[in-house]
Order: structure tokens, then sequence, then C-alpha cells
């Protein structure tokens, strides 16, 4: 009973039950797609779905697949329009969510992708994505204080994170608290000796001294 459920439940995701559809044609149209996202040919990618695109234009995992496919190929309108359409039938999609972020954070828009992040993080406390990309926003506003109440959040269940130990160091040194920046940044080369962020810390104090 419960094989029959799982198995409804993906038929429901791709929209196969409500339509007639040949469901090796669905298969083969996204193995394709996923063949050409390996390759960089996103463009290909996205026109091996199109007979899918056109059967389906309403269902949430063809919209994701090509918001997705079209943000990774720099189209960002037409990705914001079919992520916008997966968000129709799932609001609380943090993979769509957080992809739509993403197309945000390639267009230097700070303000909207700090808007977004809290909504993501309403919906997921911790979500990795949401917060770095909280507090990186948040970083390029200038907005130090509440970035780094961000980067210590996370920290406290991710202590060894790399990415929001730079994130803290880096908010640290621009809120001009400069000894603890040094502290975390000389740990966090220990943790990734070749971090970039870190060693351009270190050789920006050795010019000054």
């Amino acid at each position: 009973m419960k094989k029959i459920l799982i198995v409804a439940m993906i038929l429901v995701t791709f929209g196969i039950i409500a339509k007639e559809l040949n469901f090796t044609e669905i298969k083969e149209a996204y193995t394709k797609s996923y063949e050409y996202e390996t390759l960089e040919k996103y463009d290909y990618a996205i026109k091996s779905l199109n007979k899918v695109q056109k059967n389906y234009a309403d269902e949430y995992t063809i919209n994701y697949r090509l918001g997705w496919l079209h943000y990774l190929h720099g189209k960002y309108s037409n990705a914001l329009e079919y992520l916008g359409k997966a968000l129709v039938v799932n609001s609380y999609s943090v993979e769509a969510l957080n992809t739509k972020n993403l197309v945000h954070i390639a267009q230097k828009e700070w303000q909207k992708s700090e808007e977004l992040s809290a909504k993501i993080i309403e919906i997921d406390y911790y979500n990795v994505s949401a917060n770095y990309w909280y507090s990186y926003s948040l970083k390029m506003q200038k907005k130090y204080d509440l970035a780094i109440k961000i980067d210590r959040k996370m920290l406290v269940i991710f202590p060894t994170s790399a990415i929001f130990l730079q994130e803290l160091a880096e908010n640290l040194n621009l809120n001009n608290k400069s000894e603890e920046s040094y502290l975390i940044f000389s740990g966090l080369l220990i943790l990734d000796p070749t971090n970039q962020s870190a060693i351009a810390f270190f050789e920006n104090l050795e010019k000054k001294d």
C-alpha cells in the first residue's frame, strides 16, 4: 500500500495522473535535458523539454526545471517567469525560492535577495543557502550588524562551516571589529588553508606593517 501511495505522489508531481502521457517520452526528454546541462549546452537542454512544457505547462516540475535552466543560461527574465509558475503550484517550495534568489544575486539585486532570503528562512529557519545569501546581501548593503547575527546563528549548528566563518570574519572586519576578525580568519586558515578571503586579509595586514 505504501509503495502505491509513493508512486501516486510521484505521478501527481509530474502531472501524469491527470493527463494522458507517454511516460517513456517524458523520461527521454528529461534525460536529454540533464545530459545537455552537464555539457553546459543550455539551449539544447531547454529545447529537449519543449514537448513536455507544451503538454504540462501548469505543472510544477517542468516549470522549476526550465526556471533552473534559464538561470544557468543567463536568461534571467525567463527564469523568473518559469519559477513564478512553479511557485503558483507550490508557494512553499524552498528549492524554487532559492533558485529565484540566485537570479537576484546574479543581477546584484541585494534588497530583493535580502527580502526573499528572509521569506525562505521563515519556512526553513536553518536553510544553508538562504542564510548564506541573507548574510551576503546584507553585507553588500553595509548592514553588518544583522549579517553578523545571521553568521553567528548558523555557526552554532555548523561550527566549522568555512562559508559562514568567512562571512562572519568579513562582516566583522568591515564593521571595524578587526581583533575578532583576525582570530576567525586565523581559525579559517586552519580549516581551509587556501581560503582566498583569509589570505587576502593577512596580506593586507603585512602591507600595513
